[in-house]
């Protein structure tokens, strides 16, 4: 018998939702993504983007097709949303792509609506179907008929919703920038350095990020973004996919504290000199 509840503590924790304000969290549907790989839209409507108060509010909305995934209005509050996915909210104008930050948490990314058009498809098979027609299956369930020639698993799909068709092919390879999409590095942005092959086991992928820093994921968890930084097809993440380590964090998080302090207390010193210069016109006035 299927299960279709998700208690909230065991509930993945890039869904970031908190422990006292419920026992059970709402479970996605079976669907284009893995149930610990996406979020449902009543946490995206409800939690993140603030459209919604609680659960009513959310289904509220969903129901009068407002909302959009991939161009197509979803009035399930559990539909899986995940990895590359963008969801549109046609009503306000605005559209957000799903992707992880460095701490490996789910983040939505603003994007303009030309971009919102694009989407990356990784490549997770390619096989020939009835009719000796080719076939190219993605991570979120696409099946590309007559894909080109040189593509293989592992590779990248520029896909245009709109006209639904493919525009370009990224291929894997050295050199090539790629986001990790498992793993502890989940959320980081790196070049391929080199792909070592281990019959038997895991393939390891070697890559470095922006900052010159080196690190290594399974070569299934990397998600080919671009041919180099300079012409990748989708906006970042803030911090474009570059882990600091804790104590620099800390380090930025005081100077932020700090300029907050700084600028609380320079607006009251103004609310106070304005004050005194009334108080000053009403006594002469007076």
């Amino acid at each position: 018998m299927a299960k279709k509840h998700l208690k909230r503590l065991y509930a993945p924790k890039d869904w970031m939702l908190s422990k006292l304000t419920g026992v059970f969290a709402p479970r996605p549907r079976a669907g284009p993504h893995k149930l610990r790989e996406c979020m449902t839209l009543m946490i995206i409507i409800r939690n993140r983007l603030k459209y919604a108060l609680n659960a009513n509010e959310a289904q509220m909305i969903l129901r009068q097709g407002l909302v959009c995934v991939d161009g197509k209005p979803r009035k399930d509050t559990k539909y899986p949303v995940g990895f590359m996915d963008v969801v549109e909210i046609p009503k306000t104008g605005d559209r957000f792509r799903v992707l992880y930050d460095v701490k490996g948490r789910f983040a939505l990314v603003k994007v303009s609506e030309a971009e919102g058009n694009v989407k990356l498809l990784k490549v997770e098979n390619v096989y020939t179907s009835t009719g000796r027609i080719p076939v190219a299956v993605t991570h979120d369930g696409h099946r590309i008929r007559y894909p080109d020639p040189r593509t293989h698993r592992g590779d990248t799909l520029v896909y245009n919703m709109k006209e639904k068709k493919v525009t370009d092919l990224i291929k894997t390879g050295n050199g090539k920038v790629v986001m990790v999409t498992g793993g502890a590095n989940r959320g980081r942005i790196g070049e391929i350095m080199s792909i070592e092959r281990h019959p038997g086991a895991f393939d390891i992928a070697r890559l470095k990020d922006a900052a010159g820093h080196e690190f290594a994921t399974r070569a299934s968890n990397i998600f080919v973004v671009g041919k180099d930084m300079q012409s990748i097809p989708v906006t970042l993440p803030k911090q474009q996919g570059l882990r600091i380590n804790v104590i620099q964090e800390r380090e930025e998080k005081l100077i932020a504290a700090e300029a907050r302090k700084t600028s609380a207390g320079s607006r009251y010193t103004q609310a106070t000199t304005i004050r005194l210069l009334l108080l000053v016109v009403v006594v002469l006035y007076v």
